[in-house]
């Protein structure tokens, strides 16, 4: 980290409200706990620190997978959140913007599920998101047909996509705070999702109304990979080869009952994580699906390495 210009503080998001208005336990999958990790860690190598922001469930939870002493900074104040203004169903997301309201800019919010793979280039632009999508379909109905946009986005026009926010770095503390204030008045006390798509209201508030504020300011905003992505259509209208960072997402949904792309997946992360940060893999071992994984990467290390160092010696020899 030279380049004083790339230097970010983050911020992790761990609200567990929303799953334990279902079940009494938040879980952690196995890939996110080690997504978890190799976001942590990324960010720190190129760009600088990460806090977490969680509520006292949650601070619990990552300190039994060994991952709470990865933050700089841990604040449970999530845990203050009243439910009866910030529905967590509905908003199962809003945990973040809650986080973000306590934050200052320069300042970046990370999705668990995104890991870096090389820095994040200074694009010269006042809010930096991850990519656009086109604002269609269920999930981005028309703004006419959603409870309270008007209290939150009145007088701006709305553009034709929305900003894709699983790393969203911002840095005018102007926009910060108002896009944080015009989401807190969009979430408090309108939970009624009516006939809409149970992602609509999220959506709008977590991904179109950063791009309202930042209108209605004037400034600028701009995309790290140039690929959109297609709602309705579910795929992407670009190409997202040489993107700079590695997003779970939609995988998310597929992983619970794909056995074989499963095992697959977490031999692909385990395998990053042994690239990069060796000296963390023995924290996946408190997780019984990573343990096997984490010893069969380990091994293969192994392995590779007496291979090389016999190529070594046998190179030396005359």
């Amino acid at each position: 980290m030279d380049d004083a210009s790339l230097r970010v503080p983050a911020f992790h998001t761990l609200w567990t409200a929303p799953s334990r208005a279902r079940t009494l336990e938040h879980t952690v999958p196995p890939w996110e706990v080690v997504t978890i990790l190799l976001s942590a860690r990324s960010w720190q190598r190129f760009h600088g620190p990460v806090r977490l922001h969680t509520d006292e469930h949650g601070a619990e939870v990552m300190d039994r997978l060994g991952l709470l002493d990865l933050y700089a900074d841990v604040d449970t104040s999530l845990e203050a959140i009243d439910p009866g203004e910030i529905d967590p169903v509905v908003y199962f997301t809003g945990g973040k913007l809650v986080a973000l309201a306590a934050e200052r800019a320069p300042v970046a919010m990370l999705d668990l599920d995104l890991f870096l793979l090389s820095p994040l280039q200074p694009a010269g632009a006042d809010f930096v998101y991850a990519h656009r999508e086109f604002a269609r379909g269920d999930v981005y109905p028309p703004l006419s047909r959603l409870p309270g946009a008007q209290r939150a986005a009145a007088g701006v026009p709305a553009r034709d996509w929305a900003a894709n926010t699983a790393v969203a770095v911002f840095h005018d503390e102007a926009h910060r705070a108002a896009f944080t204030a015009a989401a807190m008045r969009f979430m408090r006390g309108n939970a009624d999702p009516l006939d809409l798509d149970p992602v609509a209201l999220p959506a709008f508030c977590e991904q179109r109304l950063v791009l309202l504020e930042a209108d209605r300011l004037g400034l600028s905003s701009a995309a790290v990979v140039p690929a959109v992505w297609d709602p309705p259509r579910r795929g992407w209208s670009g190409g997202t080869a040489g993107a700079p960072f590695h997003h779970t997402w939609i995988r998310k949904r597929l992983l619970p009952y794909d056995a074989p792309q499963r095992e697959r997946y977490l031999l692909r992360l385990v395998r990053e994580v042994a690239r990069h940060h060796p000296e963390d893999l023995h924290r996946l071992t408190r997780t019984a699906e990573l343990a096997p994984i984490v010893a069969q990467v380990e091994a293969q290390v192994e392995a590779q390495a007496r291979l090389s160092a016999e190529r070594i010696r046998s190179s030396s020899t005359p």
